[in-house]
């Protein structure tokens, strides 16, 4: 019995400290009349938030409107944010990248279970603007969202996933996935 109690405990810190390693703790998202340029160029003095992730920085800003969000990721490949989900199923996605001619490609997509599809148009609708740019091996997708899409006055957290893959298409596997949740103050 003894050694039954030991063994659940010690499963249960296990499991706790490897879930842990895929979601990072968050910081804090408050209103802000800092506004952001959306120019796919991502200036830490524009966003009330940033954090290192390694492969991936996340950046995030917030007016009474608009929310902005900013992944900038070490790969020629794509770049992408997810928000109302700490996974991709669920999850309303923005990815992106330059391709081989200098052409920014750019989708709206819904998270199903383990993959993406197609957002519904309303999902485009709420994207204020967008840039994405790429520049020594590094890319960067910047959005400006309608707020009130993505945040209601009850809320107190955004949740968010962040990835890249290596690939110029948005059909890749993710190389790096990771997730956040910002306090709403």
């Amino acid at each position: 019995m003894r050694g039954s109690i030991v063994l659940i405990s010690v499963s249960v810190l296990l499991f706790s400290l490897v879930g842990a390693a895929g979601f990072a703790q968050g910081g804090s998202l408050p209103v802000s009349a800092m506004k952001t340029v959306v120019d796919g160029v991502a200036h830490p003095d524009e966003y009330s938030f940033s954090q290192d992730f390694g492969p991936l920085t996340l950046s995030a800003n917030r007016t009474a409107d608009t929310l902005y969000l900013a992944v900038a990721g070490e790969t020629s490949g794509w770049v992408a944010v997810g928000l109302g989900s700490l996974k991709m199923n669920g999850a309303t996605i923005f990815m992106g990248f330059v391709d081989g001619n200098g052409k920014v490609q750019f989708k709206a997509q819904a998270g199903a279970g383990h993959a993406h599809k197609d957002a519904a148009k309303s999902v485009s609708d709420t994207v204020i603007s967008s840039a994405i740019t790429e520049a020594a091996g590094t890319t960067t997708l910047e959005i400006a969202l309608k707020a009130g899409a993505y945040i209601t006055t009850a809320q107190s957290a955004l949740d968010l996933i962040i990835a890249l893959g290596g690939g110029k298409s948005f059909s890749p596997y993710h190389s790096y996935r990771n997730a956040t949740s910002l306090k709403l103050n």
